[in-house]
């Protein structure tokens, strides 16, 4: 008598026979395929797109996206789009769907703002970890209602500062610099640099760059602006353990918010290459009162220009259209034009 073949699958996890085949006398000689789709289905796996025909987006009702370097595939929930534009049942939708694309839009100004220093060295858990602070920074504003939250008023909650402190930016091997590196000290602006401790590992290079430079922050007006601040060398052969330094004030225009940026440079050598080794938020300084004071001056400002009676015009565009003006008013009238033929 002829056996049935047994078709043998390895997975990872035990899979579940399926109740059918429990009851059948040979469930244990035929493989557990239909058991394999209520797995599936009971386990939410995310399917794999490996097949022949591979596409990045959206196709149908199908979005392929890669995720962990893995192209996957899912499909999108059927949603009236106008019923969730209008309808009442879908308000605290509406309401979270506002507070992601505000976090969005922040984070994306956050990276573009350090892209010339990060650009080809942080990974995918990168714009996650900035978006995990922005969200809990927005949702720590207490002053406005949900959906209408504001991050510079976020922002004045210490845990969401602490958030962005913990933030690392960029790592290499070098997660202790985060604590120990630089320390303040009691004097304003001042700072206690470790050297010694840019120098633990052996072959890491001669020459390092700490850098430290101010990122000014209006989530509100999505304005971003790095300015570099401060810049020292540290060689291997150098012998002071550690060293004070003093910020130097910002030139640049205030804002709300400015975050105190380092990084750690290391020089390239004959074992080497140049690269970037560390960088992470130093700090988080809060500008408000000054923002405002001259938010407040230049709206003075404003509407003492823009009152008519007895104010006098010095913008360049107005200077020149008073010229023009004048000079239309002392022109004589037109004379009626001479023909250049005469009637014979």
């Amino acid at each position: 008598m002829h056996k049935p073949k047994v078709l043998k699958i390895k997975l990872k996890h035990p899979l579940p026979l399926s109740p059918k085949m429990l009851k059948s006398p040979y469930h244990t000689r035929i493989s557990p395929i239909p058991s394999l789709f209520e797995y599936v289905k009971t386990k939410k796996i995310m399917a794999k797109n490996k097949s022949i025909i591979k596409f990045h987006g959206k196709l149908g009702d199908k979005v392929s996206y890669i995720l962990h370097g893995k192209r996957v595939l899912r499909s999108i929930g059927a949603v009236d789009l106008h019923k969730m534009r209008t309808a009442p049942q879908y308000e605290e939708t509406r309401k979270n769907q506002s507070e992601f694309a505000v976090a969005s839009r922040a984070g994306q100004l956050f990276r573009q703002a350090l892209m010339a220093f990060t650009k080809g060295y942080t990974n995918h858990n990168y714009p996650p970890e900035v978006m995990s602070a922005i969200i809990s920074t927005l949702r720590a504003d207490d002053t406005q209602p949900k959906g209408l939250k504001q991050l510079n008023n976020g922002l004045k909650n210490p845990e969401s500062q602490l958030a962005f402190r913990r933030l690392n930016i960029f790592s290499k091997k070098t997660k202790h610099y985060k604590e120990t590196l630089i320390q303040h000290t009691a004097a304003p602006n001042g700072f206690k640099l470790n050297r010694s401790i840019l120098w633990e590992k052996a072959k890491s290079g001669d020459k390092k760059t700490v850098s430290i430079g101010y990122l000014h922050l209006d989530f509100d007006a999505h304005t971003a602006l790095y300015e570099p601040a401060l810049s020292i060398t540290c060689n291997r052969s150098d012998k002071e353990q550690y060293s004070i330094h003093t910020l130097p004030m910002s030139n640049a225009a205030p804002t709300p918010w400015t975050m105190i940026i380092v990084r750690v440079w290391r020089e390239s050598d004959i074992y080497e290459p140049a690269r970037l080794l560390f960088m992470s938020v130093l700090d988080v300084v809060d500008n408000t009162l000054e923002y405002e004071e001259v938010q407040g001056v230049n709206r003075r400002f404003i509407m003492r220009r823009s009152t008519p009676a007895g104010i006098k015009i010095t913008t360049p565009a107005a200077k020149k259209q008073k010229v023009l003006l004048s000079r239309h008013r002392q022109r004589p009238p037109n004379k009626p034009q001479t023909p250049i033929y005469n009637h014979r």
